[in-house]
């Protein structure tokens, strides 16, 4: 037999889990029926709420699930290393998955979990409300979502980055260079949360810097033509400077400037999002916007690591890590004459 955990217990008295665990601490205010009712269930059920039946569930597997979109997309490749090594340091091996940014990978990755011993699972999600997240909030495994959330599933805590303070900076910057023309490269078909709220940031934010006729915001899925499209509408509208809300689609849109002889910094200033190695090992060097990986990790097992050891699960807690803009060589004063080259 399954452990019997206070969800078992919450729903065969039909009350919170909240209104459980209050009880059980001797916290709160409840009529003599409800806390009755809710002992008597402990008791027929034979919940163990002490720190023994604690101790046997966490040495029962010691496993934590780790879910990223892709492990060639080294920022999430850094955010999984950092995280697997705290939680390594912790006592807990780490089962590593791929959703190939794909609701039906993701579910598959969440359903074979769910029939093994997991103490928990940190997950970078899919945008969507899916059916295997929805599983995990019913089983009540302890979840955390890291760097993106999901709209409506708001039991499961988070930690997310806020992109306004790192773009209001790189603004700022690119202003100060001369530059009043800017663009903007999105990438909605991902229906990432977090991808949609920068560019959400990005069109309220910068008319305080460019006006309503000096920012331009594209659409890209990532494929060589859409990005040489996205580029060319750039070029039309007479951008100097250009942010990308998706690292990937930079690293490839840096070969078509290439291509076209636009030479990054004195022709073009670029920005991206995400504070990946190869940035700084690139000739020039890119501006990032950083999401500060390291700490959202970290947060976000800490956050895991407490549910996991209160055996409390659906607290709802967000976190918002303020990103910062890294000044570097591809950020240049904008052409006198506005050309590319």
């Amino acid at each position: 037999m399954g452990f019997v955990t206070i969800r078992d217990v919450a729903q065969k008295a039909g009350v919170s889990i909240a209104t459980v665990s209050q009880i059980l601490h001797g916290k709160g205010r409840f009529s003599k029926k409800t806390k009755k009712l809710v002992m008597n269930t402990v008791d027929a059920l034979g919940y163990i709420p002490d720190s023994r039946a604690q101790a046997i569930r966490m040495s029962d597997s010691k496993m934590v699930g780790l879910l990223v979109p892709d492990l060639r997309n080294r920022y999430f490749a850094d955010l999984v290393s950092s995280m697997e090594n705290i939680l390594y340091e912790e006592g807990f091996n780490t089962l590593i998955g791929t959703s190939a940014e794909n609701v039906e990978r993701q579910d598959s990755f969440i359903t074979n979990i769910l029939g093994q011993r997991f103490d928990g699972l940190i997950i970078i999600p899919q945008g969507v409300e899916s059916a295997g997240l929805k599983a995990l909030v019913k089983r009540n495994i302890p979840t955390v979502f890291v760097d993106r959330r999901v709209p409506g599933m708001d039991t499961i805590p988070y930690v997310v980055s806020d992109p306004r303070p790192g773009l209001v900076e790189a603004m700022r910057a690119l202003y100060a260079d001369g530059h009043r023309k800017i663009a903007y490269l999105a990438h909605p078909s991902l229906k990432s949360f977090s991808l949609n709220e920068r560019a959400e940031a990005f069109k309220k934010l910068s008319p305080q810097f460019f006006g309503k006729s000096g920012s331009l915001i594209l659409s890209s899925d990532g494929k060589s033509g859409s990005l040489e499209m996205g580029l060319n509408r750039i070029e039309e509208f007479g951008a100097t400077a250009l942010i990308f809300g998706y690292s990937p689609d930079a690293i490839s849109c840096l070969g078509i400037f290439h291509d076209r002889g636009i030479k990054i910094g004195p022709c073009m200033s670029l920005i991206s999002f995400d504070d990946i190695d190869v940035f700084n090992l690139m000739t020039p060097k890119i501006s990032i916007i950083s999401q500060q990986a390291e700490k959202m990790g970290r947060r976000g097992v800490e956050m895991l690591l407490e549910m996991i050891r209160n055996g409390v699960s659906g607290l709802g807690a967000m976190m918002s890590i303020p990103t910062i803009f890294i000044h570097r060589e591809s950020v240049g004063p904008a052409p006198a004459s506005g050309s590319h080259h």
